[in-house]
Formats: C-alpha cells, structure tokens, sequence
C-alpha cells in the first residue's frame, strides 16, 4: 500500500531540520511513486536526473520535470473517473504566475501537488486491493 497521507508542513519542517536533505528523499520519492502509479505512461527521471539536468539547465528542467510528474498523477486521477486537483498547466501557472502573488503561488502549487499525490496513490491502493498478492 501506498502512503496517502502525506502534508505539506511535514516537508517544510523535515526539510528545515535535515538542512534540506529531506526535500531531495521527498523528490525520490515521488519520482518512483509517480512512476508506479502511472503504469502506461513514459517514467520521468529520478533524483539523478533531476539535480543534474537542472544544473545544466539553470532550473528549467525542474519546472520540465515538476510539470511531467503533475501530469502523470493527474492521469491517474482522470483513469478513475475523477477530476485532479491540480494538472501539469495548473502547477505551472500556480509556480510561474502565483510568484506574482506575494510569491506564495508556488507554496500554493506544491500544496495542490502533494495532495493530488495522495489522491493518485489512493487510486493505485484502491485498483490493487480489488487483486490482492497471492500468499505463500
């Protein structure tokens, strides 16, 4: 089962307290939960990926990758019958344009993206329940 409960404030504290180490497991972590729920589509690169390609990209691709991933999810969401909290061009105009808004559009974005996290997870939880694994 996949965890369904993650909140914001829980990355804001870890990630202040492990000097930012904890934002690097969180996008670990949703790369590879991105990825398992969202079986059809094309994976998006993992923690590698990210921090290289961002590097050389002067940040572009985090916005790239941020926008893969919220689509993903959100495909996941839509497969079920649901409308997604958030899409790839919501996270975008959230980050790019809510900076505008006293710079807590990207709070807002990320927020948005954690919960559409958990909604595709719960989606992922509920499909696999109905085939549970065989016991040995």
């Amino acid at each position: 089962m996949l965890k369904t409960t993650r909140g914001f404030w829980k990355l804001f504290f870890l990630s202040i307290i492990t000097l930012g180490f904890y934002s690097f497991y969180f996008i670990y972590k949703l790369a590879q939960e991105a990825n398992l729920v969202d079986e059809q589509g094309k994976p998006v690169g993992g923690l590698l990926a990210y921090l290289l390609l961002s590097m050389v990209t002067c940040g572009i691709y985090a916005y790239y990758w941020n926008y893969r991933v919220t689509e993903k999810l959100a495909d996941v969401v839509r497969s079920a019958g649901q409308t997604p909290r958030l899409t790839g061009g919501g996270w975008l105009l959230w980050t790019i344009f809510g900076s505008l808004l006293f710079g807590i559009g990207p709070l807002v974005a990320l927020v948005k993206e954690i919960h559409l996290w958990n909604d595709a997870n719960k989606v992922y939880n509920q499909r696999h329940a109905a085939y549970p694994a065989p016991q040995a």
